[in-house]
């Protein structure tokens, strides 16, 4: 029975669902993608039997992979996050890939899914690698200058990023590439890119409108930005929402950089190193700001994020900032981890996260039997030791 639900469970069947949808965008055969398709739609229709529920049949399951989520997992498998879309504007959107990301290899792109052959590695062991990397400076100083590095240098010259990897003790190799044609601005016979606002990481440039590759970001900004072209000098991003940015932590800037000599990190490194890192980094610039309290970050070499101290509190708080897509997913890989019960380590979910909270503790409380809180956003937090330091 074991074996069963994990075949069947959300983690199997919401990668299975994300799998086809990326396969049927990808620019293959028609026959080729329908016979990769038919064997996907074979999984998730056993997994609907699995849980008691009639036969999705596969003309219903093909029509259903441009629309949410939501449309193709069992009843007893959907969440309140589920309604994002798979496909938008003729791709696989942000929030999907996301999602393939938290069940593969970050590194796979929607063509190397289609290939069957290629191992299915999860996003904890490409994450492995970039930690034992950062452990391999030898020090918790050289450990915290690397976690930095990767944060504030998730793009930009290439002389600039490589010097300061290589002094953080981090291989180039593997970790940064050439700015991505799909951030390319095409004006007047040059390329050009921007910069997220709050993570500086290359935005997606179509139909002249930039976006995050990070969807809680663009949303944040107030949705895509547009571009002006002007003849005779570099391209402009037009207005968003700059407090928004500003309390995400953003720089707020974002012009017009050619792309010739510039460089970025691999997606992986700023999906699962830069973009928690962010809020990390933000949560331990306002509990510092807070009289009386102090906050390390990366304690123990990152055995987990933030170690707080308030005057009004006895104990330590310990904090593990998380950032998956699925809540459902990270409360499974808080449990195979082991330890979450018995522990009094916290869970800080950034605010656009706030939904997450009630699955998280209702998944967590239930698998270990504690009817303690085990997760919070950053909002509630920071509240909460801002009333502790005050006592």
């Amino acid at each position: 029975m074991t074996a069963d639900l994990t075949r069947f469970g959300r983690d199997a069947v919401v990668t299975t669902v994300t799998q086809a949808a990326s396969v049927w965008m990808s620019p293959g055969t028609p026959g080729e993608r329908w016979r990769q398709v038919a064997e996907l739609h074979g999984r998730v229709a056993l997994a609907y039997l699995a849980h008691g529920e009639p036969l999705l049949p596969l003309v219903a399951f093909t029509d259903l992979l441009t629309g949410p989520l939501s449309g193709l997992l069992p009843d007893a498998l959907r969440e309140a996050c589920d309604e994002v879309l798979l496909v938008e504007d003729g791709q696989l959107s942000a929030a999907a890939v996301d999602l393939l990301m938290e069940n593969l290899a970050p590194s796979m792109t929607a063509s190397d899914v289609v290939g069957w052959s290629v191992p299915r590695l999860s996003a904890e062991k490409v994450q492995g690698w970039l930690y034992g990397q950062m452990l391999a400076t030898g020090t918790e100083e050289g450990y915290r200058r690397a976690r930095r590095t990767v944060i504030e240098h998730a793009a930009g010259e290439m002389s600039e990023v490589i010097d300061a990897i290589k002094a953080a003790g981090l291989p180039r190799e593997g970790l940064v590439e050439e700015i991505p044609a799909w951030a390319w601005v095409a004006h007047e016979g040059e390329h050009y890119w921007f910069g997220c606002p709050v993570c500086r990481y290359p935005m997606r440039y179509q139909l002249g409108r930039l976006a995050c590759a990070y969807p809680p970001h663009t949303k944040a900004l107030g949705g895509s930005i547009t571009v002006k072209a002007a003849k005779g000098r570099p391209p402009v991003a037009g207005a968003w929402n700059v407090e928004r940015a500003a309390q995400l932590g953003g720089p707020q800037v974002t012009t017009a950089v050619p792309v010739k000599g510039q460089v970025c990190l691999v997606r992986p490194a700023w999906r699962y190193s830069t973009i928690p890192g962010c809020e990390e980094v933000r949560l331990h610039r306002e509990l510092e700001m807070m009289p009386g309290v102090t906050a390390r970050l990366w304690p123990h070499v990152d055995r987990y994020d933030l170690e707080v101290r308030a005057p009004g509190r006895r104990r330590p708080w310990r904090v593990d900032v998380k950032d998956y897509t699925d809540p459902a997913r990270l409360a499974n890989e808080l449990l195979r981890r082991g330890g979450i019960g018995e522990s009094d380590l916290l869970i800080v979910v950034p605010d656009y996260r706030a939904g997450h909270v009630a699955v998280l503790n209702e998944r967590l409380r239930f698998a270990t039997g504690s009817r303690r809180r085990f997760a919070t956003t950053s909002h509630r937090f920071l509240t909460e030791v801002k009333r502790a330091a005050a006592r």
